[in-house]
């Protein structure tokens, strides 16, 4: 945010939430945003839009115009993600978290419909700077774990296969690459967890798995094509990961015995994702394998990999 921006927002602001720096220092009470990302697992950017846009966030500020936050706003924010966990439209929120309305007593919102009507739309018509503004849209909006599950994935089986999917894709590919590259060079450790395959048919996947950790203020290295299973091994020695998270193809299910001993040697928190594969170590009663575990589905296996963690 710029300087003035800052200044306006101060003066906007009421008295009683203007902070003195000096006092703020010597309290524990107070923190700042990216701590709050930290306790919910909701990046800075979407915190932001939730308080401009939709007025769900009320910050107190120094006189720097720094935000501050407390407590208290933790578990706003926990009550925002029970809502829209549920379906319900951001832009909704507000209203029912002042009437303290029940979440079982309200009904999902016809907007993940729209979102998904849009990038269809725009993905058949091949508007890529359409499809970039919807990634934009949606994921400063929304979690990347419920931009993921509410919209990419229904929008992608709308579009079935064809020229239009592969398009939508790659639009969302290059976004999602962008969105990975610019955290790793705000943060300079290292990675905590290697996302990788063996010549991945599922890179999109590799990158909105890396762009639910990043949300959680999760570190990653993406490399989704490695050559040879032995790849594996060097890449997780290399990058010194301390988790792995491995998307597996049908051709690596006969396999997957060894494959998840190999995983096992690694001595770390690893989950396996690919339906052929958990199969084949389903029929070995493999698929909880000491520190190693092995998913169908993706999005569960992203899930559970993330709690795990």
């Amino acid at each position: 945010m710029s300087r003035s921006n800052q200044n306006e927002e101060v003066a906007n602001a009421d008295a009683s939430d203007v902070l003195d720096e000096s006092l703020v220092l010597d309290s524990s009470s107070y923190f700042p945003i990216r701590e709050l990302s930290l306790k919910t697992g909701v990046n800075s950017v979407t915190l932001r839009a939730w308080e401009r846009r939709y007025g769900l966030l009320k910050p107190k500020r120094t006189k720097k115009g720094h935000r501050l936050y407390d407590q208290g706003d933790v578990q706003r924010v926990e009550g925002i993600l029970r809502w829209i966990q549920q379906g319900v439209a951001v832009s909704k929120v507000r209203a029912l978290l002042d009437q303290g309305t029940a979440v079982e007593g309200v009904s999902p919102s016809n907007e993940w419909l729209d979102w998904q009507a849009s990038l269809l739309k725009a993905s058949q018509d091949f508007q890529e700077e359409k499809i970039e503004q919807l990634y934009q849209q949606v994921f400063s909006q929304y979690p990347a774990d419920i931009a993921v599950r509410d919209w990419l994935l229904p929008s992608f089986e709308k579009l079935g296969k064809g020229a239009a999917l592969a398009f939508c894709e790659s639009v969302i590919l290059s976004c999602l690459i962008a969105r990975t590259n610019n955290f790793r060079s705000q943060v300079k450790h290292a990675p905590k967890v290697l996302i990788t395959g063996l010549m991945s048919q599922r890179v999109l996947w590799c990158y909105m798995a890396a762009a639910m950790l990043l949300d959680k203020g999760i570190s990653c290295r993406v490399v989704p094509n490695a050559q040879q299973a032995d790849d594996w091994s060097r890449l997780v020695e290399g990058v010194d990961a301390q988790s792995i998270l491995v998307f597996c193809e049908n051709e690596q299910a006969p396999k997957s015995l060894d494959l998840i001993s190999q995983m096992q040697q690694w001595e770390k928190p690893v989950t396996a994702v690919g339906a052929g594969f958990w199969l084949a170590a389903h029929e070995l009663n493999i698929t909880m394998q000491g520190s190693v575990e092995v998913y169908s589905e993706a999005l569960e296996g992203v899930s559970s990999f993330i709690k795990r963690i």
